[in-house]
């Protein structure tokens, strides 16, 4: 489409009639305005792809319990969302394969999003309503953290799995929970919603996962809309009603005291308790009431147990060319936290891939290890465990 668009939303559109015909190394389609394809390019100085930084793991500083994975070991089961698999692997020679929930990241954007979540996730001590990191998934290249794995918990979550009774004990585990991370730990999670919440089948104890929007209270990634007190209100008000209109606006509209002040919490038909709508109301009451009458820390280092890690590492600076368009050029030495594959390829250098085959070419038996390399039939069986 050669024409200027306002919005990218319909080339995406047009593309996604295409993307599952087109081979591995196409770089570069051609459409019509009818979205019609015209061409495509194979030539690699259109691969627009970038090479993201990974961070070396001793520069994490991994506490003893994390172990590690190679991503060349992980067999992929299903995608679950962007960047977030389904896998199965095997933790040493003599154990069944185990499922994981493997979370990754191949952009710059999301570089320092990830070390936050990371870092946080692996310094929390282990918790009963925290889902933990069970090891570090390093690249079969170079041996640099790409990602991590937690363990799978089946089920769905709160918001998928519409079917459980919601337990009032489950509430007094999340306030619990959240009381440890912003009192104890100085840690903020700010999503807390249904769709971030597992039971565990084994203990029947509500988890709490995600934590890609969290950050230290007063410090690095901290945003007081978010506010997790605010955060539980609303999650429990959506459980009880499927009523989820009042976060349809930007954090800063959004007002608990929208909710709180409602006369009436009207169960949803198809939702099922233990215990009557007002005594939810009431425990929630007293634990919201409670937090506010506590004086709030300005700052994670107030928490007893503050949860702190090393800044991300930046690489050793390289020279890199700048050209001003009008032919200069110019050569400075400068960090890079990413670079164009097709620059990386032209040096003679090795690259990490992350295309794999689309969903849609797989079933029948196939089955592609993280790193898009097809498996065999034996090493298939291990999502069978």
């Amino acid at each position: 489409m050669d024409e200027e668009q306002e919005s990218e939303d319909v080339a995406i559109g047009h593309l996604r009639k295409h993307i599952d015909d087109l081979g591995p190394d196409v770089y570069a389609i051609t459409l019509s305005p009818d979205g019609d394809l015209l061409s495509v390019s194979t030539d690699p100085e259109d691969d627009e792809t970038t090479c993201v930084y990974y961070p070396p793991l001793q520069a994490i500083v991994v506490p003893d319990r994390v172990k590690t994975v190679l991503r060349s070991d992980l067999l992929e089961l299903d995608r679950l969302a962007p960047n977030v698999d389904l896998v199965s692997y095997t933790p040493c020679d003599d154990a069944p394969g185990s499922r994981a929930v493997f979370k990754y990241y191949f952009l710059f954007q999301f570089l320092h999003k990830f070390w936050l979540e990371m870092n946080i996730c692996i310094r929390l001590p282990p918790h009963p309503n925290l889902v933990p990191i069970d090891r570090f998934v390093l690249d079969e290249l170079h041996g640099r953290v790409v990602g991590f794995l937690t363990p799978y918990i089946p089920g769905g979550t709160i918001s998928e799995n519409k079917s459980r009774t919601f337990k009032l004990e489950w509430l007094r585990q999340l306030t619990r929970v959240i009381d440890d991370l912003n009192l104890k730990h100085g840690i903020v999670h700010q999503d807390v919603a249904a769709r971030n919440l597992l039971v565990d089948p084994k203990t029947d104890a509500i988890l709490l996962f995600d934590f890609n929007y969290s950050g230290q209270i007063g410090g690095i990634n901290y945003t007081k809309d978010r506010d997790d007190v605010k955060g539980v209100i609303f999650t429990i008000y959506e459980i009880i009603t499927r009523d989820t209109h009042f976060r349809d606006v930007p954090c800063h509209q959004q007002n608990p005291a929208d909710v709180e002040r409602l006369e009436e919490w009207v169960q949803h038909p198809d939702v099922r308790l233990d215990h009557s709508v007002s005594e939810y109301r009431s425990v929630l009451a007293e634990w919201v009431q409670n937090r506010r009458n506590r004086r709030e820390l300005a700052i994670y280092t107030e928490a007893p147990e503050y949860i702190d890690w090393p800044h991300f590492p930046r690489p050793a600076p390289k020279e890199m060319v700048f050209s001003d368009g009008c032919g200069n050029s110019t050569v400075v030495q400068s960090v890079a936290l990413y670079d164009l594959r097709r620059d990386e390829r032209r040096n003679g250098i090795e690259v990490l891939n992350w295309e794999r085959p689309a969903q849609s070419k797989l079933g029948n038996g196939k089955r592609v290890f993280a790193n898009g390399q097809y498996a065999s039939m034996k090493e298939c069986t291990a999502d069978q465990n």
